[in-house]
This record gives C-alpha cells, sequence and structure tokens, in this order.
C-alpha cells in the first residue's frame, strides 16, 4: 500500500521535471529567437547608409 503511493509520487514528481525542463527548453528557444530577430534589426541600422544618394562624380575633382 506505501509502496505503491510511494512510486505514483515518484512518477508524477518525475513527470512534473520533464514538463517544466521542457517548458524551459522551449522559453530559451525562443528568447534566443528573439534576440536574433533583435540583432539582426541592430545590424541594418547600425550599417545603414545616411545619405540618401551619392554622385556619380566625385564634387571637387
Amino acid at each position: 500500500m506505501v509502496v505503491g503511493i510511494v512510486i505514483r509520487l515518484v512518477v508524477a514528481f518525475v513527470l512534473l521535471v520533464l514538463v517544466f525542463s521542457a517548458i524551459r527548453l522551449h522559453d530559451r528557444r525562443q528568447h534566443a529567437q528573439q534576440w536574433a530577430e533583435e540583432r539582426n534589426q541592430l545590424r541594418s541600422y547600425m550599417t545603414m547608409d545616411y545619405a540618401p544618394w551619392h554622385r556619380r562624380v566625385p564634387k571637387h575633382n
């Protein structure tokens, strides 16, 4: 009787740990994807060309 209860508690605990570890892994992946998107946006912003147009012939040539 007591052994059956202990086994059920152990199984429930293991399942709970597996579920929470899967949730944390999903959160990490989602955070990594969001960070990659933000990094790409920042990179495009930092390398943006501020001149609206370029002269084909230099002005002081």
